[in-house]
């Protein structure tokens, strides 16, 4: 017996090649989704680990009024490993003819600090005779093409100082280089850190020159959560800003990219190994259904259930198997690949590439999981047939017509192809809820992979449209002229308007935030205020607006008091009102008010240009603006668009890859349960070739019936695809990123379209397979 079943699994699989291949293909390609892109995820975070640990990164960043007290109460602290006290400071700085607001970090002259240590990639470290010599940062270098032995010059309040550079460095704080949480992506060429001896940070910085205070703790005090002790002693010392590593803007940024991408590889590959499951599911069923009376020959002679469960989902181990297996080997190598995209397009230091056993195990799982799926109902289906009933054939089965058919029967509008493709959805709700639900599937995936496209983009439209209006920033010197009319003179400029921006920390009882205040005139061109649930708002007389993240972290709420501490000092200010902008959470006010809350007036223009100036023509604007005096820094907001992109890539890569498979994956489900659905009906469909009927007709009939269940499934489709999509962006929404759902009708249309387009491209093999119907030879096993 074992041997007879043996040989009839090999010609079902044989006869049925192309379904099953098509099941297994659809196996391979989930499993292989799972395991690259998980594994690619664990692999990611294991690199940045890899170089946190390699270099120290701190676990708490600290400034306030008592350094020395603050840095005393970590060393006293239970867990910690390393304390670290330095200068840091924004300090304009000259590249060649690029002016820009760089970061000034001060090191120790003979060495290594204890915490967030740099690793020089090329050249020579710090030394304390060379007090002019600096090393910097590897995005910098990489922006402006600087090498070993070029020169730049700082600003120190009174005169440029020039300094060389002694060597390139990677920084655990600038794996992603962010200036702050709320520029997370900025144009390359305004920003840049330099690293340089503790006094000469101290010299470009000014007296004025905040101290930072960093804290490293053991493994075991982390793993225990000790951070939040060690900043309750430091702030009783006189801390007012503490940023947990979680909250660093490289740091986050890019664990905000890895979180998104761990709900795509859980998710995408989820729905790839439902369809798989659902395609199974219908191809043994219908399997089983035309072989009743071979299951009742098997049964009367003998052979019991469970032989007959086990040789039935057999098909299905045998294909969800087969493609889990090609998934993780072929998972497997992708890993690798995607694993050092990523790295080397980002610039991270160390790749760590590792193969988890678990993962491959879990892979292989899935598609046994999918066979047992697939093929379960159908072996229990028939191990439980009556061998008398069974051996009955077709008529056992026969029953009335339903109130459905006999309707359509009455219908003499209808043409005759369209009331017995309608009938037929109601004769097998199995096979039409099959295809259905595998519209349904590919819908989903399309869907949630073109709606994160779409608000994507949307995204970007609403911040460098609505938001961000300017089209350049001009940062000038606190000793600065007025230069309003001389940028606007410039020419391809339009419009100049005088802002003040200051980098500030709020706080709120004992919660504080990192962010910048920016005044703008009443009525400002440059910025525009959406508001916290729609509509537009004006700066208010008094109070300031901020970003709608801000109430979660500093957990308050409009109307109340806020504390903003700058270099002057801290004031109490009203939270007069939220706004919502997809990046970053600022704080916007009067010119007024900002003046009062900070001391500083008017350090920074902002441009708008003409319509329709090309990169020359606006690098011809940034080389004449950076030639004035007093100007210290430019921004160009193109290029912030170009920064977004290059963070996105890998993301736009792996959604274009998925919007592609999920075509594939509707093609695929349909496929089979259209082409099962020729196999199970030969009798019926040779009849009519037999009765003269046109094979036109014929597959007329068929794609109607088939079209028809797809129709039926869009609706709930879009509706589902609709909700995954809106699900999947909230794993990218915090107070750096805040996006949207933004599905258009165009986008609706076009997906409905693609699996209308793969059922219609289904039903070629199918009118093949019609096309090849051996009349004589159905009429011979019917007679049988």
């Amino acid at each position: 017996m074992s041997r007879i079943l043996l040989t009839k699994t090999r010609r079902d699989l044989r006869r049925r090649l192309p379904q099953f291949a098509a099941i297994a293909v659809t196996v391979l390609v989930g499993v292989m989704l799972f395991v690259a892109s998980y594994d690619a995820y664990r692999n990611l975070s294991a690199s940045y680990g890899s170089t946190y640990e390699r270099l120290n990164f701190a676990d708490l960043t600290v400034t306030g009024e008592a350094p020395e007290k603050t840095a005393e109460a970590a060393r006293t602290a239970e867990g910690v490993d390393g304390v670290t006290t330095r200068t840091e400071a924004q300090v304009p700085l000259r590249i060649d003819d690029n002016k820009l607001l760089g970061r000034v970090t001060g090191m120790p002259g003979d060495g290594q600090p204890a915490v967030n240590q740099i690793d020089v990639t090329s050249g020579k470290g710090l030394d304390a005779d060379s007090p002019n010599g600096v090393v910097v940062e590897q995005h910098a270098a990489d922006t402006f093409g600087l090498s070993p032995g070029d020169q730049l010059r700082g600003f120190d309040g009174a005169d440029w100082r020039t300094l060389t550079i002694r060597g390139v460095a990677d920084s655990p704080e600038y794996l992603w280089p962010a200036r702050n949480r709320q520029e997370v992506l900025a144009d390359p060429h305004s920003f840049a850190v330099v690293f340089a001896p503790e006094k000469t940070a101290q010299a470009l910085a000014g007296p004025n020159a905040p101290t930072q205070t960093l804290v490293h703790l053991t493994d075991q005090a982390r793993d225990a959560g000790a951070e939040d002790g060690v900043a309750d002693r430091m702030r009783a010392a006189g801390a007012v800003d503490i940023m947990a590593r979680e909250d660093h803007p490289s740091d986050a940024t890019l664990r905000q990219d890895l979180k998104g991408l761990e709900q795509l590889a859980v998710g995408f590959p989820a729905l790839f190994l439902s369809a798989a499951a659902i395609a199974a599911y219908v191809l043994i069923t219908r399997l089983v259904l035309s072989e009743r009376k071979v299951i009742a020959t098997f049964l009367a002679s003998g052979a019991s259930r469970g032989v007959v469960v086990r040789h039935y989902l057999g098909h299905g181990l045998i294909a969800g198997t087969l493609g889990a297996v090609l998934g993780v080997v072929l998972g497997t190598v992708a890993t690798s690949g995607v694993t050092r995209a990523y790295t080397s397009a980002l610039g991270i230091p160390d790749t760590v590439v590792e193969q988890r056993p678990m993962v491959i195990v879990i892979g292989l799982l899935f598609g046994l999981v999918v066979g047992l799926v697939g093929g379960l109902a159908p072996a229990l289906s028939a191990s439980r047939a009556a061998p008398a009933e069974a051996m009955r054939g077709d008529v056992g089965t026969l029953r009335p017509p339903g109130p459905w058919s006999r309707a359509l029967a009455r219908t003499r509008k209808i043409p005759v192809i369209a009331r017995l493709a309608l009938r037929e959805l109601t004769r097998s709700k199995r096979r039409t809820l099959a295809t259905m639900t595998g519209t349904f599937l590919a819908l989903v995936l399309i869907l949630v992979s073109a709606g994160m496209i779409t608000s994507m983009r949307s995204m970007m439209n609403v911040q460098f449209d609505d938001v961000q209006r300017q089209d350049a920033t001009v940062n000038v010197g606190p000793k600065a002229p007025d230069l309003k009319k001389d940028l606007a003179d410039v020419r391809g400029v339009t419009e100049v308007e005088r802002v003040t921006t200051v980098p500030t920390t709020v706080s709120a009882g004992s919660h504080s935030y990192s962010t910048s205040v920016t005044g703008f005139r009443s009525g400002t061109s440059m910025h525009g205020f959406r508001g916290d649930g729609g509509g537009d708002k004006n700066l208010p007389a008094r109070g300031v607006l901020a970003g709608k993240a801000l109430a979660d972290r500093l957990q308050v709420a409009v109307g109340d008091t806020i504390i903003v501490h700058s270099s002057e000092g801290q004031q109490r200010v009203r939270l007069a009102g939220l706004v919502d902008e997809p990046l970053g959470t600022s704080l916007y006010g009067t010119h007024d008010t900002v003046r009062k809350i900070t001391g500083v007036a008017g350090n920074a223009y902002q441009l708008r240009f003409a319509d329709g100036l090309d990169g020359d023509q606006r690098q011809e604007v940034r080389t004449t603006a950076t030639s004035l005096d007093g100007v210290v820094a430019y921004t160009d907001e193109q290029a912030l668009q170009r920064q977004l992109d290059q963070f996105l890539s890998l993301f736009w890569i792996f959604i274009g890859v998925m919007l592609i498979l999920g075509g594939v994956m509707a093609l695929t489900v349909i496929y089979v349960t259209m082409t099962v659905n020729v196999a199970e009906r030969t009798s019926e469909l040779a009849t009519l070739r037999a009765a003269g009927v046109s094979l036109r007709r014929v597959a007329g009939i068929l794609a109607v019936e088939n079209l028809t269940a797809t129709l039926l499934a869009v609706p709930l489709g879009l509706a589902a695809g609709t909700f995954g999509a809106w699900q999947a962006l909230q794993s990218f929404n915090s107070d750096m990123f805040s996006m949207e759902l933004s599905l258009g009708f165009w986008t609706l249309l076009s997906a409905t379209l693609a699996v209308i387009a793969a059922s219609l491209l289904s039903q070629i093999p199918m009118a093949r397979v019609v096309q090849r119907l051996d009349i004589a030879k159905v009429v011979r096993e019917r007679a049988q």
